[in-house]
């Protein structure tokens, strides 16, 4: 019989991996998915806000009565949320106008998140929108509105989890460790959206010091991406971009770059439901067609590792591919 968890944070992480069965029938290669969706809030990010937030609080930087603040498109917000609750912080969230789903907001509203959101007109041009979003992109008028609340208002917190340290740690001491000790170090190829850039950088970490010689590929929205030629495209504004996203690109952590449409994302979401039994959401579709990708081009007994990101459950009325 199982003990029972000192709170509820403390059942974050160690999530199983499993093996398709059906999306790889016709492939020789062995292609394992880390099931983060079953983290406690629905989502990887309940590894980031946890060591974020506790990382503060030791650093003197959190403290009692203070509140938490954050840029977020979707899933941080839940996290920070229902972590906060969970250790007695309120937490704002602003979020890109017309980019979050009514189910995000009222899963973080859930948790007793404030919700405000950020018109983002100046940011967005391209016809392509919102056809697959990228997060770091979207969310730069948001992380403006954040930077000015931080300078007026000593009683907030900010998060910043697209340069916040703890985010790559969170990946890099726990979903990075549990990937090696669940594959014995077997890995060939390591695949994953990026976003804030935390999980990939973090994962290659431990990967890279574990001596595992897999490859990295990163997964990005077709007509959003941020890396392209081995570049950064996104501006760098000092404490508002950059962070993650650009120690991966100025340490070259990344073999490759797959683009993946919405459309390829929603559907091998679809199927992930309907053949595997994993009710995750579009990056996770994403992930996994960029991983089957790779699979086709490796051989029998090698071995390919992704994430499925959330779950499908914020989905269900609007489908959108946000990273």
């Amino acid at each position: 019989m199982m003990g029972a968890a000192y709170s509820i944070p403390d059942a974050i992480g160690n999530t199983p991996m499993v093996r398709l069965q059906r999306l790889t029938k016709d492939i020789e290669a062995e292609v394992l998915v880390k099931v983060e969706y079953l983290n406690p809030s629905g989502s990887i990010k309940d590894r980031v806000a946890l060591r974020m937030i506790r990382d503060a609080e030791r650093e003197g930087h959190l403290k009692a009565g203070m509140e938490i603040i954050e840029a977020t498109t979707g899933n941080m917000g839940a996290a920070l949320a229902f972590v906060g609750a969970a250790c007695g912080y309120p937490l704002t969230m602003y979020v890109p106008k017309s980019v979050l789903s009514e189910e995000r907001i009222r899963l973080c509203q859930a948790y007793g998140a404030k919700v405000v959101r950020v018109d983002i007109e100046d940011v967005i041009h391209d016809s392509t929108f919102p056809k697959g979003v990228h997060g770091s992109r979207v969310e730069l008028i948001p992380r403006r509105v954040c930077l000015q609340r931080e300078r007026a208002d000593k009683n907030v917190w900010w998060a910043r989890q697209f340069s916040n340290p703890s985010n790559k740690l969170a990946h890099k001491d726990g979903t990075g460790a549990e990937i090696l000790k669940q594959t014995d170090g077997h890995i060939d190829a390591f695949i994953t959206a990026l976003g804030t850039g935390g999980t990939l950088l973090g994962v290659a970490e431990a990967l890279r010091e574990a001596n595992c010689k897999a490859k990295i590929v990163a997964v990005e929205p077709e007509g959003h991406r941020t890396i392209v030629d081995g570049k950064l495209t996104l501006p760098i504004i000092e404490g508002v971009s950059g962070g993650l996203m650009k120690e991966i690109v100025d340490r070259n952590i990344v073999d490759e770059v797959i683009s993946v449409n919405e459309e390829a994302a929603i559907q091998t979401a679809h199927q992930l439901a309907e053949q595997e039994g994993l009710f995750c959401g579009l990056s996770s579709g994403a992930n996994v067609y960029a991983a089957l990708q790779i699979a086709r081009r490796l051989k029998k007994g090698q071995r390919v590792v992704t994430i499925l990101v959330d779950s499908r459950d914020r989905y269900l009325f609007t489908e959108r591919l946000t990273t």
